[in-house]
């Protein structure tokens, strides 16, 4: 339950004055907050969620505070700390804990596989306001550990902000108007994706599916059923394999670079099924020179225009 905001100052009268003076409240006690991570794994991209092993360290003055009970960490989906440590030197309170946790992770997948994510793991002080408690970020002790390492990501940057959120209500407080405010600590983790290899793995099946479809323009315009044959089994091929990626990532209503390498396949192979039925009817119609130069231009234009759109998706996904 988060408590409520005190005065920021009180008021009273001066004795045989007859006006108001202030007398301020104390200023809030300061807290530094400081995160070691010691482990990130799971990355679940279907569940939006990943793990992170951390201790979570509070250095204060105030006897009084109790920072590793009031803290919460606002996107944990499961998990719990353990270890709680408490000791005073030098007149500083250090209280730690070690935490085990299941994280939240909306997961940005427009350039899947090569994508870039920003993990963050958000620390919030859960009973006092910021008239009462600040965090100040420990910037100097908190680190990723060096034997940290994520198969598939290369990791960028590690960064701490201190934040103050606003929230529009008082819990209830009678001493707050319409919001209240409280400190936060957002630890935010960079990550790339190292995706050549994966991105193979994901749309050899789909390339394949086009290459197959490319054959029907070797074959005679009136082989139909060849012809015809092979468009549509490379379209059933090309479909299977959008669904089998689709099953690994999260549903979203974004365009993602997955969407739109399979779309233009199936654009591709539908208009290699419309010059067959366009070559098909010269060839009946006794143009078989025709139908012939319609096959030989339809393969290089479609061969060229697939290849260069499909640079160009992988050239924007990278360069985002």
């Amino acid at each position: 339950m988060k408590s409520g905001d005190v005065s920021k100052c009180l008021w009273g009268l001066a004795l045989g004055w007859g006006w108001a003076f202030p007398v301020l409240a104390q200023a809030p006690d300061t807290v530094k907050v400081g995160v070691y991570i010691t482990s990130l794994y799971d990355f679940n991209l279907a569940e939006n969620a990943y793990n992170a092993d951390l201790w979570v360290w509070f250095n204060y003055q105030n006897d009084s505070l109790t920072p590793l009970e009031t803290m919460e960490v606002v996107n944990l989906k499961e998990g719990d700390f353990s270890l709680a440590f408490y000791e005073k030197k030098g007149g500083i309170n250090w209280g730690t804990h070690k935490g085990k946790l299941k994280l939240k992770k909306q997961w940005d997948i427009r350039h899947f596989p090569f994508d870039k994510q920003d993990l963050e793991i958000i620390i919030e002080e859960a009973n006092y306001d910021i008239s009462l408690l600040r965090y100040v970020p420990d910037i100097q002790n908190s680190k990723i550990d060096k034997n940290v390492k994520l198969e598939g990501w290369a990791i960028r940057d590690f960064v701490l902000h201190n934040e103050v959120v606003t929230y529009e209500t008082t819990y209830g407080d009678p001493t707050l108007k319409g919001k209240s405010n409280y400190a936060r600590l957002r630890v935010n983790i960079r990550i790339t994706r190292q995706a050549f290899g994966l991105f193979l793995k994901l749309f050899t099946g789909v390339y394949i599916a086009f290459a197959i479809t490319l054959i029907i323009f070797f074959v005679s315009p009136e082989s139909v059923e060849a012809r015809f044959g092979l468009t549509v089994g490379s379209l059933f091929a090309a479909v299977g394999n959008k669904y089998i990626v689709d099953s690994i990532l999260p549903e979203t209503t974004t365009f993602t670079l997955v969407d739109k390498v399979h779309t233009f396949t199936f654009l591709f192979i539908f208009l290699s099924l419309i010059t067959s039925i366009i070559a098909l009817s010269l060839s009946l119609r006794g143009r078989k020179k025709a139908a012939a130069l319609t096959d030989w231009a339809a393969f290089w234009f479609i061969l060229l225009s697939y290849i260069i759109i499909n640079l160009w998706l992988v050239y924007v996904a990278l360069a985002s």
